[in-house]
């Protein structure tokens, strides 16, 4: 008898608008809210965490590392606004519906303007800002703890050290995914507060005898290590590679995603990589269409790395 796919896996749009029902209400979602709370650690030495979270997988909240960040007592919505106005970003760049080109400022007041209640949040996700302006780079330094990080003997100290920001209004909903390029996840929150709910990798989403999703079972797997927090300014997730992880915005919020890659995951992160390339380059029209709300984000992530890798995508080596 052949096994049933996993819906989680499911990452085409209906796919993934069906698991994200299971969050709204039903047995998942009331798993979620009673979920036990993702360890926090305050102050570990980066030994401490490499030897009690890092190498053992296990998500961890940590406090204090980022207590010295300037970001932390400076950045806001109207200091984007007023320092960083002109910059160019790409809002809800995940829906090919909604998303749209326009300034931070721009971004700011349309935030201010559009009541969360009635209408879809403003999200500004994935922005590489310090690709955007390397001055932004000064306001969050380096932690300590992300020193593992082989993307530098990989692509260079530009890549290792380039932050995502994420922005938004408070109901902003990332839905269930895993990180690409088997990275673990740091997420520092420096603006309002985020739920998360994560999950181990062994996670499965079985389906029922008429093709809809079991979501009870999820719920009741032990295997699944369904957990949950809120992250409030000053907190530090980390997420091992392959955990998967939703997060909603409690309220208008603004956070940092680091990025680091285990050694031990390099062969296959080059393997993925390199996958995701090729298709953007061999088999564009079709993943536009199977894939048409990741695929412009996935075409800025690749761009962003040619950019900071100093890759002239206008021509080839002779």
């Amino acid at each position: 008898m052949q096994a049933r796919p996993d819906l989680l896996k499911s990452f085409d749009k209906p796919g993934m608008a069906l698991v994200e029902s299971g969050f709204i209400a039903g047995p998942l979602a009331d798993a979620a809210r009673a979920a036990p709370e993702i360890r926090r650690r305050a102050r570990l030495t980066a030994t401490e965490f490499e030897a009690e979270h890092r190498t053992p997988r296990r998500p961890v909240v940590l406090q204090g590392m980022v207590d010295d960040w300037p970001a932390l007592k400076t950045w806001g919505f109207n200091y984007f606004a007023n320092h960083y106005g002109s910059q160019k970003v790409t809002v809800d760049a995940y829906n090919s519906a909604r998303a749209r080109e326009m300034s931070l400022a721009q971004f700011v007041q349309l935030l201010e303007q559009q009541p969360s209640e009635g209408g879809a949040p403003v999200y500004l996700q994935e922005w590489y800002y310090k690709a955007a302006d390397p001055l932004l780079a000064l306001d969050t330094p380096e932690l300590e703890v992300a020193q593992y990080d082989f993307r530098r003997e990989l692509y260079g100290e530009a890549i290792s050290t380039n932050h995502q920001l994420w922005a938004g209004q408070r109901g902003g909903v990332t839905i269930l995914h895993q990180d690409a390029y088997l990275v673990d996840v740091m997420h520092i929150q420096l603006v309002g507060e985020k739920r998360w709910i994560v999950m181990a990798p062994e996670a499965h989403l079985h389906s029922l005898d008429g093709g809809q999703p079991d979501f009870a079972r999820l719920a009741a797997d032990p295997a699944a290590q369904l957990m949950q927090c809120t992250l409030r300014p000053g907190d530090v997730l980390f997420l091992p590679s392959q955990w998967w992880h939703r997060v909603e915005l409690l309220s208008d919020s603004i956070g940092v995603g680091r990025k680091c890659l285990d050694p031990s995951n390099l062969r296959k992160h080059v393997r993925l990589r390199m996958g995701e390339l090729l298709c953007l380059a061999l088999n564009r029209e079709e993943v536009h269409h199977t894939h048409p709300e990741l695929f412009n984000v996935a075409l800025s992530r690749a761009r962003t790395l040619a950019r900071r890798m100093d890759v002239d995508l206008s021509k080839l080596r002779p």
